[in-house]
């Protein structure tokens, strides 16, 4: 078993420079929004008629069907069924078990524990990840290879002597990687690395190797992060501009010195506000369940997105819910206007934040933390 075999290096390399991009959180330059609409109804359309011909054949589809008395744990990337209504038929939510892996992306572990993936989290084909961004949320399965090559150059991805490449999901919370500062509901890893805890004595319990202390914490949601999102919801309903307001605080309160959530070691490049830009509005935009408004999303789904990592009751992709009602072509328009809103936010807040620690006798205004709806799409 090797981390990096000159196979995937060619694989990371053939494939960044096929995609022309250089960061694995833009969509590909010469993406073909049209095209890729044509090729996402192909797909549904060609589920349909594999489904057909099962029915008609009689013959028993090998998922984890709703008869089988004790769900398979192996991954089925094959949906129950291509209506709203069975979609989700075989895939019904487990949470996970002792000694199963899980990561910090909420869709991964959504897939574990609905069963597209393996259940336990690991010796997961890291490439079916990418296949299942199109089958569950309408996403280019062209725009996560690079993800994976930059996971298997990470060394989170093991690549196997015969060629495969396998995932345990755990470890991408490993970095350098895709889990970065700034997360919505993760603390950032930093926190605990502050002056108070860096001189702990030895006599009160602090003794050399005890990474856990600096490190377990961050694995867990935060619960006060998690309310301060779901607070901004107005009538049960969180909204892309709720999701953009709790982004530009986050930035913020990890520089500001008087937050609870500073975090002296806080990073936030441009990549990794490419990666905030999109993580901030997946929630919403992946799991709604209107034609056209990809805006807003019911609160719980939120919670239990991320409390629990599971799809909310009913949940299909939109391609599948309205078929041809389905503008793929607007619902990329809508993602690329907000992820660059999305940029401009991260960076906007970052430098102010920078100017306030800059300038910390009064010289300027700290900012106000403000409710107000940012940047529309």
């Amino acid at each position: 078993m090797v981390s990096l075999s000159k196979a995937s290096s060619i694989l990371f390399a053939a494939s960044s420079i096929s995609n022309h991009v250089a960061s694995a959180h833009r969509m590909p330059k010469d993406f073909d929004a049209a095209e890729f609409a044509i090729k996402l109804k192909k797909f549904r359309a060609d589920a349909k008629i594999k489904e057909t011909k099962t029915k008609a054949n009689k013959q028993v589809r090998l998922t984890q069907g709703k008869a089988s008395k004790a769900p398979s744990r192996i991954g089925n990337m094959e949906p129950g069924g291509t209506t709203a209504e069975t979609f989700l038929d075989g895939h019904e939510f487990i949470p996970p078990i002792a000694g199963d892996s899980r990561g910090p992306c909420p869709f991964i572990n959504c897939m574990a524990n609905h069963g597209f993936i393996n259940r336990s989290g690991q010796e997961v084909p890291a490439f079916d990840i990418a296949v299942l961004a199109m089958t569950l949320f309408d996403l280019p399965d062209t725009m996560f290879p690079p993800v994976v090559n930059m996971a298997i150059f990470d060394g989170q991805v093991e690549v196997q002597q015969d060629g495969q490449t396998l995932l345990d999901i755990e470890r991408l919370w490993n970095r350098p990687g895709e889990e970065r500062d700034v997360s919505m509901v993760f603390p950032n890893p930093g926190l605990n690395f502050n002056e108070e805890n860096l001189h702990i004595p030895v006599s009160d319990g602090f003794e050399p190797n005890n990474e856990e202390f600096f490190i377990d914490f961050r694995y867990e949601v935060d619960a006060p992060l998690l309310k301060q999102l779901t607070d901004r919801s107005t009538a049960g309903v969180l909204t892309i501009e709720d999701h953009q307001e709790h982004l530009r605080t986050r930035i913020l309160n990890s520089l500001l010195p008087d937050s609870p959530e500073h975090d002296m070691f806080f990073v936030l490049s441009d990549e990794s506000m490419h990666v905030a830009a999109n993580q901030y509005l997946f929630p919403v935009m992946l799991l709604g369940d209107m034609v056209d408004d990809f805006t807003s999303i019911d609160t719980k789904v939120v919670e239990d997105l991320w409390t629990q990592f599971r799809f909310p009751d009913g949940f299909a992709p939109r391609s599948v819910r309205f078929g041809d009602d389905f503008d793929f072509e607007a619902f990329n328009a809508a993602r690329q206007d907000w992820q660059d809103a999305n940029v401009l936010i991260a960076l906007e807040a970052f430098e102010e934040g920078k100017a306030v620690v800059k300038h910390p006798e009064g010289e300027m205004e700290p900012p106000a933390s403000s409710d107000a709806k940012l940047v529309t799409a």
